[in-house]
């Protein structure tokens, strides 16, 4: 990790051993959903805090951050909240680590109050399908918990009331900021880059996910991060599972989206499902839950939006809104659930991340692969494939092209490797009106 980054991940740990939440005094910093809820959560607490954001900030001398409304003293400060969105280099961070402020953050806040286990769970993808299926399974076993985090739930919904389990979804932003990481299990789901525009290095982005486990009483992980091979192991091989390095007698794996267990089926969508349900079964295994209840949940469960999501058929044409794919390896996931003749929509916000898994991918399963987006125009270079590649301004232009060459059997898949942020809010606006205009252009052909 770069030496002009205000901590180390490898810092000695100290703040949620002697924080006392409500005899001390908050600087928060960010903006966003982060920002609001710590904000709201001090205020309805009578928690003495300071805001501030780093548009605002000026300049921190005297022990005072100079803001254009206020003047903040930092004697008044014990600790400074720190939202994901700012990266360790920021320099107000540098500064106010000269100054000598402590920083933790809103998990480690929450750990510090709440006496629930925590389950905590990474990885490049599959961690929001994966935390709520656990919470979902929980749940429909009489098991209190609530999934929170990064995905879109605040950890401070988790005060609301007594959970025996919180299961908290962590990004490498979060993490990189967090100290400690207390949990009952942790767990990394997988590995590839992403992000890389932030962290500087698969390297950098591979530490700062490994800090889950460091206060960890069980850790998973993949069997194919190799590279982490100290940690216990969940993995799918062909026609059986293997989980925590044993094999599960009955349990298998079949050739049509199915696994079975003592001859009853259950259907799963793609091999990403596979891989969210195996590495669950290795949680609540640990938790206790017998496996015929975790795959009777599991069947029972609802599809979440945004996730390989199909959503409607026309003519014989099935759309699926995967919005929720926001890097290569997930839209590979996709693409591989998937038959042939997809309409392929990408594009995004430029992350200038690699796309070279999905070139066979895209030659083998794509007709025709539709770019929209600020990264556009580099997608059509980066991806180098014998397909027609057609670029668009907007979404809605996209679909009205589709719309016009289209045929039966097709189906049209909007899967961007990459965010929504040049275009839209967040994965979940940018899934919406991709739904929106599909049955507005279906209506207007009826």
């Amino acid at each position: 990790m770069d030496s002009h980054v205000y901590f180390s991940p490898d810092s000695p740990v100290d703040t949620q051993d002697t924080m006392n939440i409500f005899k001390s005094s908050f600087l928060i910093i960010g903006e966003g959903i982060t920002f609001e809820h710590c904000s709201n959560f001090f205020k309805d607490n009578d928690i003495i805090y300071y805001s501030t954001t780093t548009n605002d900030v000026i300049d921190v001398k005297n022990s005072e951050i100079i803001c254009k409304k206020k003047k903040i003293d930092l004697d008044k400060v014990d600790y400074a909240v720190i939202s994901p969105g700012i990266p360790p280099t920021n320099p107000l961070l540098q500064k106010l680590a000269l100054s000598g402020c402590k920083f933790t953050t809103d998990i480690e806040i929450i750990q510090n109050l709440s006496q629930s286990k925590f389950i905590c769970i990474t990885g490049t993808n599959g961690k929001t399908s994966t935390v709520n299926l656990l919470a979902d399974i929980l749940n429909d076993n009489n098991i209190s918990a609530i999934a929170c985090g990064n995905n879109g739930i605040s950890v401070f919904s988790s005060l609301e009331k007594s959970y025996e389990y919180i299961i908290l979804e962590l990004s490498s932003y979060q993490l990189e900021h967090i100290k400690k990481v207390n949990s009952f299990i942790s767990i990394i789901l997988n590995l590839s880059d992403d992000h890389l525009e932030r962290h500087g290095s698969l390297e950098n982005y591979l530490h700062i996910k490994e800090k889950i486990f460091n206060s960890a009483k069980h850790k998973l992980m993949h069997k194919k991060l190799d590279h982490l091979d100290k940690y216990s192991t969940f993995e799918v091989r062909d026609k059986m599972f293997l989980i925590n390095d044993n094999i599960i007698d009955g349990l298998s794996i079949t050739d049509s989206n199915c696994i079975s267990y003592l001859c009853k089926s259950y259907l799963i969508d793609g091999r990403h499902d596979l891989y969210n349900l195996c590495a669950s079964i290795s949680v609540l295994s640990i938790i206790g839950l017998s496996l015929e209840s975790i795959l009777s949940s599991f069947d029972r469960r609802k599809r979440l939006e945004h996730r390989v999501e199909k959503f409607f058929t026309f003519n014989d044409i099935k759309f699926i809104n995967d919005s929720k794919s926001t890097n290569a390896d997930s839209t590979s996931n996709a693409l591989k659930s998937l038959e042939n003749n997809i309409i392929l929509i990408m594009g995004g916000d430029n992350k200038k991340m690699s796309y070279k898994i999905l070139k066979k991918l895209i030659n083998d399963k794509v007709k025709i692969l539709i770019m929209i987006g600020e990264n556009k125009d580099d997608l059509d270079k980066l991806i180098d494939v014998n397909i027609d590649k057609i670029c668009y301004d907007d979404l809605e232009d996209a679909i009205s092209y589709i719309f016009s060459v289209m045929v039966p059997g097709d189906t049209v898949l909007m899967s961007p490797a990459t965010s929504s942020y040049c275009m839209y809010d967040n994965y979940q606006h940018r899934g919406n009106h991709f739904k929106e205009l599909v049955k507005k252009y279906a209506s207007q052909q009826n």
